[in-house]
């Protein structure tokens, strides 16, 4: 197992906590900066905002409102998730999760990058969280203490501290309403940014040549030098413009036989002589008999238009089948290169060749990465929030609903704590088991 982000993890924490011990040894500015066992709380009492971003008050009612039944869904479903992948856990092998992917750290987790677009949106999720609880606090007329963001060596939340005596006073739909404020703003924003970002995909240009998009390893390509991302423009003086093209000027070569492949990487022009080998046995099943006497370059091509057209199918569901299928595409996006669909992974990060994909506009593609980004960590709080944990939205809600149900039918409150507390024990079991099981078989 590669251990190699270990040291840098124990470095920028031993870093921290100097840090921290500084900070709170000297009580360096107490109005602003605060601690919460070991998190450094950064924070403002200034919150007079909030009073004027809770103004239009029927309208935010009505949206908190309608809010609490979209947390309800997303708990429900997201914790049958979680028992069906817990409970498979058990029966299906899968590969283990290297420690530092369990982690949400940018540049730390394999699948998630640390660039411009990755923390904006991190942040930027987390303030939108806080900010929904801070607005319908203030709509429910709850007091608002401070809010500020939590960090950890890098920032791991963001928060809003109301008067306890308020949220306790006030009665359940108001506290639904606030617990639930923080997962709706998280999903609404996260939906509009997944409609933006359809529309600034449909703008990129395909470009008219195939391009390599994998070389084998072990065949005449590697050895001749071929990168992928080459846009091929002939192979042997015949024109290429689709891979019907290539078929043409590939059928009539024969193993061992030299080939010049030429085109345009990176806008450098390039050229390659090939010396054919013939087609892999496990590859004659999938061609003609006339196909099966030509040479093997040993490389995957691929269409831009293939690239535009797979967006436009991820972006434009004929049916809720299809939409359900373009939503679980687009949160594995993260993880394409494990789940073999990185063909699409300049939506997440890559920036493509001009002549591949070319931007409309200058700044095209951190747009995209800035939209896929805030859409894609804005679903993932929200809907992780939503789950009935302990700590969590969706756990605060669970525990004031059976506080409330409790007061009604004259129960003792504490039976109310002890289901939240089994529910967040079997909850944080399934986790733990979906981490370890991996190690087992």
């Amino acid at each position: 197992m590669d251990m190699n982000w270990l040291i840098p993890v124990i470095a920028a924490l031993m870093v921290y906590a100097c840090i921290y011990y500084y900070l709170k040894s000297r009580k360096v500015l107490p109005h602003v900066i605060d601690f919460m066992g070991p998190c450094i709380m950064i924070k403002t009492e200034k919150v007079g905002f909030f009073d004027k971003l809770a103004r239009p008050k029927k309208l935010l009612y009505a949206y908190a409102s309608a809010g609490v039944l979209l947390t309800v869904i997303c708990g429900v479903v997201v914790t049958v998730l979680f028992v069906v992948s817990g409970i498979l856990s058990l029966t299906v092998p899968t590969e283990p999760i290297p420690p530092q992917d369990l982690l949400l750290i940018p540049g730390l987790n394999s699948y998630v990058p640390s660039t411009f677009a990755v923390w904006f949106a991190l942040v930027f999720a987390m303030v939108i969280h806080e900010a929904g609880h801070g607005i319908i606090s203030r709509v429910e007329n709850m007091r608002v203490k401070s809010t500020g963001l939590l960090t950890l060596i890098i920032p791991i939340g963001a928060f809003v501290e109301s008067y306890g005596e308020d949220v306790e006073k006030a009665r359940l739909g108001s506290k639904l309403r606030m617990f639930a404020a923080g997962i709706t703003n998280n999903i609404v924003i996260g939906v509009l940014c997944l409609l933006l970002l359809a529309v600034f995909l449909g703008m990129a240009v395909p470009g008219d040549h195939p391009y390599v998009y994998g070389v084998y390893s072990g065949y005449p390509a590697e050895e001749a030098g071929v990168p992928p991302g080459l846009i091929v423009t002939d192979i042997d003086g015949i024109a290429v413009y689709s891979l019907d093209d290539i078929t043409t000027a590939m059928s009539n070569t024969k193993p061992g036989q030299v080939v010049t492949l030429s085109g345009e990487y990176k806008g450098e022009a390039q050229s390659y002589d090939i010396t054919l080998a013939s087609v892999p046995d496990d590859l004659q099943s999938t061609i003609t008999s006339a196909d099966s006497e030509a040479g093997y370059l040993g490389i995957s091509f691929m269409e831009p238009k293939s690239l535009t057209s797979a967006v436009d199918m991820l972006t434009h569901p004929n049916s809720f089948a299809e939409a359900a299928g373009s939503f679980m595409t687009f949160l594995v996006l993260p993880l394409s290169s494990m789940m073999g669909a990185d063909v699409l992974s300049f939506i997440v990060a890559d920036i493509p060749d001009s002549a591949i994909l070319a931007a409309p506009f200058f700044g095209y593609w951190g747009v995209v990465h800035l939209l896929f980004w805030c859409a894609w960590l804005n679903l993932l709080l929200g809907i992780f929030n939503a789950l009935p944990l302990g700590g969590l939205d969706g756990g605060q809600m669970l525990r004031e609903t059976l506080r409330h149900f409790c007061r009604k039918v004259g129960w003792n409150e504490n039976r109310a704590l002890k289901i939240c507390g089994m529910v967040t024990y079997v909850l944080v079991l399934i986790i733990i088991l979906q981490i370890i099981m991996p190690y087992m078989w």
